[in-house]
């Protein structure tokens, strides 16, 4: 599984550019890129690489969505494969050095969804709108290193965590209120089958990823996994969250740690980690 990737405070500034000047050149899977300047490195990025990056996007009238200069976090990332087809961020990003600045015209609706992992796409961009991304690599991360950042500051403490979840929620244009536990509960199919009181046995898909996108665990390339509701046998998010849905319905449960595994954490997933899960009640019996 890999790491949470976050912000810390960037002392580069983001290349800037006007898209409309900007001659692209078109990779094989169909991303727009243009390489700015070319850095030292030796070799190019390759998955699973951890980086740390100067990201910004915009739309195609310069109205910026996300700067991470604008963070007191250094944006850490953690290179993986295309998130999907027609040219993604990935696909750019593994065309890159250390110290290489470039600049990808992209889908939308595709980047802020797959690669981003919006939760809702911001008012204003269309599915078929371009976005400017504009990216420098600056160093590749060491593991020790890393894992220093992570542990000092990231998963600090609850007031640290809270801040990053906020900046996540406005990121993904996110307006849901949360629960009294802090659950924020996100329909996104309506089931039309029973809803689960305690002591029933669910049947459940789910995916679980980090609120910057990376993904922990999937059931979606195996059988769903199955318990009884109410008997404190998983996390009390899912416990709150499942037993707002109807069988057949699908929904986004975005659990900050105090409804998931708190200030211990867990295994690899570190103390003051907030999970997003989409889940799908397949089964009430």
């Amino acid at each position: 599984m890999k790491a949470v990737a976050v912000l810390f405070i960037l002392s580069v500034v983001l290349i800037s550019c006007n898209s409309g000047n900007q001659k692209f050149e078109k990779h094989e899977s169909g991303l727009e890129y243009k390489i700015v300047e070319k850095g030292s490195g030796d070799s190019t990025l390759k998955v699973g690489d951890v980086v740390s990056l100067n990201l910004s996007y915009e739309k195609e009238d310069g109205t910026v969505i996300f700067n991470s200069s604008e963070s007191d976090r250094t944006y850490l990332r953690t290179i993986s494969k295309p998130s999907h087809k027609g040219g993604s961020f990935e696909d750019g990003m593994l065309l890159l050095r250390v110290g290489d600045s470039a600049i990808f015209r992209i889908n939308g609706d595709s980047f802020l969804r797959y690669s981003e992992s919006y939760g809702k796409i911001p008012a204003g961009i269309g599915p078929d709108d371009m976005l400017i991304v504009k990216v420098r690599v600056l160093e590749i991360v060491g593991q020790e290193e890393y894992n220093e950042i992570l542990s000092d500051r990231y998963h600090e403490n609850e007031e640290v965590e809270m801040e990053i979840l906020e900046k996540y929620l406005k990121n993904a244009n996110i307006t849901t209120s949360p629960t009294n536990s802090g659950l924020y509960y996100i329909e996104q199919k309506k089931g039309t089958g029973a809803q689960p009181k305690p002591g029933d046995m669910v049947s459940v898909h789910y995916t679980v990823t980090l609120i910057d996108g990376e993904l922990i665990e999937t059931s979606l390339d195996k059988k769903p996994i199955s318990f009884r509701l109410g008997l404190n046998q998983v996390i009390p998010a899912w416990e709150e969250g499942l037993a707002m849905m109807k069988e057949g319905g699908t929904a986004t449960l975005i659990a900050p740690s105090r409804i998931a595994y708190g200030k211990e954490g867990k295994g690899n997933i570190m103390p003051y980690s907030t999970l997003v899960f989409e889940v799908e009640l397949v089964k009430v019996n």
